[in-house]
């Protein structure tokens, strides 16, 4: 059973808004100069970019669906905790009535967005709290946020949380017990045409060759 969450719902669908807005950014190298932008507006002192190699086991996820995201993945590791305006910015991205506004959303500027050429569905922890972003609409609302501490989400569903014990230096008996000093987003790459965002399918040794450009 999949544990209650907090919708994280933007106030309209944008899978059609990404794919244009993937029109006008960049791929390539130009992703990691985003992200890198996005981490430097929040006033992080450190970036770090992991390129995961593996696929994690899928016994304990939130949804058994969520399998599809256990592959490979690009992670970005900073050094602040998302505030609550953090979390206004990322639903704003998507409200309609703000896309003419991208200069006063807050931290996280419209360039996020260009992490979706490389997935569908980019997940972070940050603090205590633990999001899912689902454009698409697959499994959530939109998305959904966690307080992953409060519900020890992390021993209910150690699966889910292994993908991020490698930038956290997480222990393995015992991982996020406690607040995650930083944010690490997690780009599982795109593994299948079936997206109204891109078909581009990503691998590993792409994502080699944006970080050698970079």
């Amino acid at each position: 059973m999949s544990p209650e969450g907090d919708d994280f719902k933007p106030s309209e669908p944008y899978t059609h808004r990404l794919r244009r807005i993937l029109d006008e950014y960049p791929d390539g190298s130009q992703v990691l100069r985003e992200i890198l932008q996005n981490s430097d507006d929040a006033r992080s002192t450190e970036q770090i970019f992991i390129l995961d190699h593996n696929t994690y086991p899928s016994d304990s996820l939130f949804n058994p669906e969520f399998h599809r995201f256990q592959g490979p993945a690009l992670l970005a590791k900073n050094s602040e905790i998302f505030k609550e305006r953090d979390f206004d910015s990322l639903l704003k991205l998507a409200d309609s009535e703000k896309r003419d506004q991208f200069d006063k959303i807050g931290v996280m500027g419209v360039g996020f967005n260009s992490i979706y050429h490389l997935t569908d569905s980019p997940s972070f922890i940050t603090g205590g709290k633990y999001v899912i972003l689902d454009p698409h609409e697959w499994y959530y609302n939109g998305g959904k946020k966690f307080s992953f501490i409060e519900k020890n989400l992390a021993e209910g569903y150690p699966d889910q949380f292994a993908p991020f014990k490698i930038p956290s230096n997480e222990p393995c008996d015992k991982p996020f017990k406690k607040p995650f000093d930083g944010t690490i987003f997690r780009y599982p790459l795109r593994n299948s045409k079936k997206s109204d965002i891109s078909e581009k399918i990503y691998t590993p040794e792409e994502i080699s060759i944006m970080f050698r450009n970079f």
